[in-house]
């Protein structure tokens, strides 16, 4: 079955003792075997998620939300205080500053919280299984079919449809950044379902890109797409999209 975790915590160390301490080891190696099983974890960070919990298993996640104004990170702001004698920044572990930095995928408010997780675990949920005497429906071309040239002037074409195109009227939850602090807005990232079958998207694109270049972090996000379709066994879907003409 999918997980679903729900932390909010401080020290646990300091709050329920050294052994509460040591068990996070063994919370994230059930969590690695969740993972090698190829099953989904959503996390949403609740106020504040702090010291081991936000260390081991509320970092975890493969979908990773927060509510709103959540505190959220390693070290709670009196520990840093104590330990550099300055404070935080302003606003520096608060739940929307991780999330447009590519720390975490969305804030999402507790009133939309349950419709969502419905929404990215029906998108994640295995496709069903058929029986192995169902006939797969193949298309095959017909004369009307255009030909490869005119496939190369619809490639080429400032109206040519991009990703938001392709998933209109497609059941698929937005992801956002690499979760180590790196994001690219000319990336579209997803987890998508296409038919029966969940899939990971990666995207560029063109119309964003236009406005902000292409980085060595959009080349990490798409690396966590990845990772991410590796880990639950389902398909990956790229789809380059580049400024300008496409080169066939």
């Amino acid at each position: 079955l999918p997980l679903i975790g729900l932390p909010c915590s401080g020290g646990t160390r300091m709050q329920e003792g050294t052994p509460a301490f040591v068990q996070m080891v063994r919370i994230g190696a059930a969590l690695a075997a969740h993972r090698a099983a190829g099953l989904p974890y959503v996390v949403w960070m609740r106020n504040p998620t702090t010291g081991g919990v936000m260390a081991t298993w509320a970092s975890l996640g493969q979908v990773i939300w927060a509510e709103p104004g959540a505190l959220a990170g390693f070290l709670g702001p009196r520990v840093y205080e104590a330990m550099y004698g300055d404070a935080f920044p302003e606003g520096v572990q608060v739940a929307e500053n991780l999330a447009s930095r590519g720390v975490i995928d969305e804030v999402v408010p507790l009133g939309s919280l349950r419709s969502r997780m419905i929404e990215v675990l029906s998108v994640l949920a295995p496709p069903r299984s058929r029986s192995a005497d169902a006939a797969e429906h193949v298309d095959v071309p017909s004369s009307t079919d255009p030909d490869a040239w005119d496939s190369i002037l619809t490639t080429r074409s400032e109206r040519r449809p991009g990703i938001r195109e392709l998933l209109t009227g497609v059941p698929h939850v937005p992801l956002y950044g690499t979760q180590e602090g790196e994001s690219d807005p000319g990336i579209l990232l997803a987890v998508a379902r296409f038919g029966d079958q969940p899939c990971v998207v990666a995207a560029q694109d063109r119309h964003t890109q236009a406005r902000v270049p292409f980085g060595p972090g959009g080349l990490r996000a798409v690396r966590r797409a990845i990772g991410l379709a590796s880990d639950l066994d389902i398909p990956l879907v790229t789809v380059i999209d580049k400024i300008g003409r496409a080169h066939v």
